[in-house]
């Protein structure tokens, strides 16, 4: 019985480790079933604001592919931008220095 306890608990405690901090903002994102895209599109050239377009419409998938290029273009352009980094994804702000920080 034990076992099967401590199975269940490493089960709980790897399916939260996969999530990222994306998965957190679709969790509590109160955006209708029909605006999760698996795929999304974008007339975005830039990597931020590509980024930024797909996660807003529910693209994960392509938002979390191109994270590292759009993290990469914030952090060398954050210092001269006006712009604070935070946007929000329907109900939730996102900070882009917070979503950069974590892998």
């Amino acid at each position: 019985m034990r076992w099967q306890a401590g199975f269940v608990l490493a089960a709980l405690w790897l399916g939260t480790a996969r999530a990222d901090e994306l998965d957190r903002i679709l969790e509590q994102a109160a955006l209708p079933p029909a605006s999760r895209y698996k795929h999304g599109y974008s007339d975005f050239t830039d990597p931020v604001g590509r980024f930024m377009d797909l996660l807003s419409a529910g693209a994960v998938d392509d938002a979390r592919a191109i994270k590292a290029d759009a993290c990469g273009t914030w952090m060398v352009t954050r210092d001269q931008s006006a712009w604070s980094g935070t946007f929000w994804v329907s109900n939730v702000e996102v900070s882009l220095d917070r979503l950069c920080a974590t892998p």
